[in-house]
């Protein structure tokens, strides 16, 4: 029997949402036990050695609403009912202290590998960084890396990928190679190019994927639980089949090179006794309480934000302008965080995971040329992140924006009147020198994405983000979060 791999990445704030961690546990052993063909997920296992392995590609401890609360280890119920064969770093493993991450690494039973992440010139956690494996008669090296273009803390050290990868192997004796990675596409299509691997199984990026770099297969199941990756090494599989099982020809064909099927956890077998113990972590942490109501669900979906106007990014600056009483707010849309849509009952839980980062509420006080410059920063016609076409890096509320692709600039309204143009190539027109109190988060203020934004400029501080939205969805008379034509194109 040719070996198989069960591969979940980015869980993340699935932990939030009961259902979908204990679909994703049902899914992951069905897959494991029975190829994903039939059976009810009973979490059992059976220990005959022909079982698919099943191995994760990191942040699957944070972010999320019960990660902040127990600090990473709500996951350790995942790990303890799933029992993966492998896991790698991401770099939200290490959202809270260095301490924190080990402590899950060592709770949690499950043999991590990386081969790139050190601290103090040893590797983090004392984890190995390959781990070889035995199924079907053949023997396999599962290698873990991190990407060097993912945030780690300054005290952890991330050295190259590949040449880890290529040191790791060199020592092994195994029949084939897996690289588990935590990193960016480029990074990932380079280790599928130079390390001579079988396949690699990715996280880090949320885009669900399946393709070919040089003869290597690379799989990314996206985030939040929503697709389980099922890799057969060397299974020959009718390509063109009309699913992800088959080979890249297309001409209907048998092809026997790695191939990848996926699995959608919303529609798989659901095991109630992770879903049971999620729900009692979210009342024991007061999470589960209803704070508001909604008519219309709220969809959470970032791509979606990034491209413009979004009920979820007005939803964010809405609660930040009124929690700090300010004439306007602005925050960054990729800190919002992707998952099922949020009502009609909204919970603690819901307004937390939308940016479940220790994030202050800051209000700076900027003239009507910064203002227009951090609208300027905010649009990047070209793309950016790998992502084609223009994109909005940052949302507003107390403004309307009314955008001219073709002439490059960005009109700037308050209260019906105009303060001025931003442009792309950086030069800012002001009709009016005015001073406003903006609202906007910690990353605003201390990242360089948003070069306006200096901490000098933070003069005060409102709490954090996450308990603002909270705050907000308590106090506003009407919650009803969606687009109100802040952002709009000139026909």
């Amino acid at each position: 029997m040719s070996p198989r791999i069960v591969h979940y990445s980015d869980v993340e704030n699935a932990f939030d949402r009961p259902e979908r961690i204990g679909r994703l546990v049902g899914t992951i052993e069905r897959v494991r036990e029975r190829g994903g063909e039939s059976g009810g997920g009973s979490g059992e296992e059976s220990g005959n050695g022909t079982d698919a392995l099943v191995v994760g590609t990191g942040d699957e401890t944070a972010p999320g609403a019960l990660a902040l609360e127990h600090r990473g280890r709500q996951a350790l119920a995942f790990f303890e009912r799933v029992a993966p064969d492998a896991e790698t770093f991401g770099n939200h493993d290490f959202d809270f202290s260095l301490a924190d991450t080990r402590a899950v690494v060592q709770e949690s039973g499950v043999p991590w590998v990386s081969a790139n992440v050190r601290y103090e010139s040893g590797p983090f956690a004392g984890v190995d960084p390959a781990r070889v494996v035995e199924r079907g008669g053949d023997r396999g090296a599962l290698v873990g890396v991190t990407g060097p273009d993912v945030s780690v803390p300054r005290a952890v050290d991330v050295t190259d990928p590949v040449e880890a990868v290529r040191a790791a192997r060199a020592g092994l004796d195994a029949d084939w190679l897996v690289v588990l990675a935590h990193v960016g596409d480029a990074v990932a299509r380079e280790l599928a190019r130079e390390t001579a691997a079988d396949a690699v199984l990715a996280g880090h990026v949320h885009d669900r994927t399946r393709e070919r770099v040089a003869g290597t297969l690379l799989v990314r199941p996206g985030a939040n639980g929503r697709v389980v990756w099922e890799v057969g090494l060397g299974e020959a599989v009718v390509a063109g089949d009309g699913g992800d099982g088959g080979g890249d020809r297309g001409d209907g064909e048998t092809d026997h090179a790695v191939t990848a099927r996926a699995h959608e956890v919303p529609a798989g077998p659901l095991d109630a006794k992770t879903t049971e113990r999620m729900r009692e972590q979210l009342v024991e942490t007061g999470l589960a309480e209803v704070v508001a109501t909604v008519d219309a669900p709220v969809p959470r979906d970032r791509a979606a934000c990034l491209r413009g106007e979004c009920a979820l990014a007005n939803l964010a600056t809405d609660a930040l302008r009124w929690v700090a009483d300010a004439d306007v707010a602005h925050v960054d849309s990729r800190g919002l965080r992707d998952g099922p849509p949020i009502g009609p009952e909204v919970t603690d839980a819901d307004l937390v995971g939308v940016a479940p980062f220790a994030a202050g509420v800051f209000v700076a006080t900027l003239s009507t040329a910064d203002l227009l410059a951090l609208v300027g920063e905010s649009v990047h016609p070209d793309g950016v992140d790998g992502r084609d076409g223009e994109v909005w890096t940052g949302q507003v509320a107390g403004l309307a924006l009314r955008r001219d692709p073709d002439a490059g600039e960005t009109k700037v309204f308050r209260a019906g009147r105009r303060l001025g143009v931003a442009d792309d190539g950086g030069s800012v027109r002001v009709d009016e020198r005015r001073e406003l109190r903006l609202a906007t988060n910690g990353y605003v203020v201390y990242t360089d994405e948003f070069e306006t934004m200096r901490p000098a400029d933070a003069r005060e501080l409102h709490g954090l983000q996450y308990d603002a939205f909270v705050a907000y969805a308590r106090g506003v008379d009407e919650f009803a979060p969606g687009p109100d034509g802040r952002i709009g194109y000139v026909d």
